[in-house]
């Protein structure tokens, strides 16, 4: 049979852009899943976190790991948005070495080692009017690790959240030490604002507002905001980058026939095989059709050759009703066939239509 090589393919190829592009996403939502779910309180009720999470990210960022790093569970901090809510934001910037928040203190305020948990709360509460008392304020840690040159690894990341609730009145607010829990290089006070040290680890973070109002949590819109010494994302969402993942998913190119098998539909896999069995049983049931048909034809014949007004044998009786049985058989068959291949067109026409969904989601 004639053949021909594969022909380019820009569909195919748009869809493994978007799968090296999906698996950054998949792996950083396993690692922060304890965080992001609940951390949608906006999100339609239909939507699950998990979706909302693709869906505010999947068009809007771009991480693209190859076929080894992906298998190998790799993983590049991203500036993904990890929380969408009604309180306001805590901005967050890049200042130099430093990543400088809009929270503020009292300009002559300074955070040591001796600084109560209640002392920071106050001061916080006093220079930060959207704010109040038990206000939860979380910090997400990302850190990037890379493999060393010798090293046959991947990229990955590990990560730590940190919490402390604006408390100015308990017990432990007034005995706990701010340091305590809190790390030093992610909550330092520089000309009245919270900022983190110079030359923290290379990765990301985000500061996230939470607020429990009776049996419902509010929260802040939040993405990861990179440090000032991350390259590794720009490395890996960037164009070569993108035709490196893509290439390492491409099999080399196969020859195939002109006319080749249709895709069977994993959902309709068992009505399919119905339908070719009850064909093959079709064609056989048709066969001896003939054969008795013509048999009875033959018989026929010989008995208006001998005698005109000779009656039939009880044998030629029971065959010709084995053909009327056969018909009514193949008939009932063909109907079940159609039916079967109505309901395939049915369940093909929902199939594409949640795929239609999905799309809209991730779009």
């Amino acid at each position: 049979m004639e053949t021909k090589p594969n022909s380019h393919n820009p569909r195919t190829e748009k869809q493994q852009a978007q799968r090296v592009q999906l698996t950054n996403l998949v792996m950083t939502y396993q690692m922060l899943s304890s965080f992001i779910r609940g951390a949608y309180s906006s999100k339609p009720k239909n939507l699950s976190d998990y979706n909302m999470f693709i869906k505010e990210n999947l068009s809007r960022i771009k991480v693209y790991l190859n076929k080894t790093e992906a298998s190998q569970k790799g993983c590049i901090v991203a500036p993904y948005n990890i929380s969408e809510g009604k309180l306001p934001s805590i901005e967050t910037i890049v200042q130099g070495d430093v990543l400088r928040t809009s929270l503020r203190v009292p300009r002559s305020f300074q955070i040591t080692d001796e600084t109560t948990v209640e002392e920071v709360s106050m001061a916080l509460l006093q220079a930060n009017p959207q704010l109040q008392k038990e206000d939860q304020i979380s910090i997400l840690h990302l850190v990037q690790h890379m493999p060393s040159s010798s090293d046959k690894g991947v990229p990955y990341i590990t990560w730590k959240q940190y919490d402390f609730i604006l408390d100015t009145g308990s017990y432990s607010a007034i005995r706990f030490k701010f340091y305590e829990n809190v790390p030093k290089s992610l909550f330092r006070v520089n000309e009245g604002h919270i900022q983190t040290e110079a030359g923290i680890e290379t990765g990301g973070i985000a500061y996230v507002l939470i607020r429990e109002t009776g049996h419902k949590v509010q929260i802040s819109t939040q993405s990861i905001v990179l440090t000032p010494d991350n390259d590794v994302y720009k490395e890996y969402s960037s164009e070569e980058k993108k035709k490196e993942a893509a290439r390492s998913y491409t099999v080399a190119a196969k020859k195939k026939t002109v006319t080749p098998k249709k895709a069977v539909n994993p959902k309709n896999e068992y009505l399919h095989g119905f339908i070719s069995r009850s064909k093959e049983t079709f064609s056989m049931k048709k066969i001896l059709i003939a054969l008795v048909f013509i048999f009875g034809i033959t018989i026929v014949a010989q008995n208006n050759t001998v005698e005109q007004e000779k009656t039939y044998t009880q044998r030629e009786v029971d065959l010709m009703m084995q053909v009327q049985e056969l018909e009514q058989k193949v008939i009932k068959m063909q109907q079940e066939i159609q039916y079967f291949q109505q309901e395939i067109e049915l369940w093909k026409v929902e199939f594409n239509t949640e795929t239609q969904k999905h799309g809209d989601l991730n779009s």
